[in-house]
């Protein structure tokens, strides 16, 4: 009985530690990409992408590229997204119906927010993209979310933190 215990959980172990290194790694695909397109980046310990980016009057602002892709039907779309900022509480009705105004109004990309595990509410913009994209393509897409999530976050939370 002690032997099965120590096996499962030897297996459990080893499992977990696998998980992981497959989600430090990310998407070889993305990953040749991003290197060939010069990008600095770092994978999240879930996979994904981030990206830090200076703007105009020395702002900054982290893009994320999700490692994984989702398909629907048979297109493969990968979601690009930034953090425009947390509000302490669900957000009035005002600033909801501003941002799904201001969602249908866009071309590409869209406002989401989610609830957070400390009870906030992450304002988010988001964009997803067929994963063959060109090179300069994903590089314009990277640049309007972050800059979309930056002026947003100006507007909104007055503030230079995400």
């Amino acid at each position: 009985m002690k032997r099965s215990v120590l096996v499962v959980t030897a297996l459990i172990v080893c499992g977990s530690l696998f998980a992981q290194g497959n989600a430090k790694t990310g998407d070889p695909s993305l990953t040749r990409q991003l290197d060939r397109m010069g990008v600095d980046y770092t994978i999240t310990d879930s996979g994904n992408y981030s990206i830090d980016y200076t703007l105009e009057g020395g702002r900054s602002q982290t893009t994320y590229i999700m490692g994984e892709t989702q398909t629907v039907d048979n297109l493969q779309v990968r979601e690009i997204w930034s953090r425009a900022g947390t509000f302490d509480s669900l957000p009035s009705a005002d600033v909801m119906q501003s941002l799904l105004e201001d969602s249908g109004t866009r071309e590409i990309g869209f406002w989401s927010i989610e609830k957070a595990k400390d009870g906030g509410y992450i304002l988010y913009f988001s964009v997803k993209v067929p994963v063959y994209l060109k090179d300069d393509d994903l590089a314009s897409l990277l640049q309007y979310t972050a800059d979309t999530a930056d002026q947003k976050e100006q507007e909104l939370f007055n503030t230079d933190q995400e």
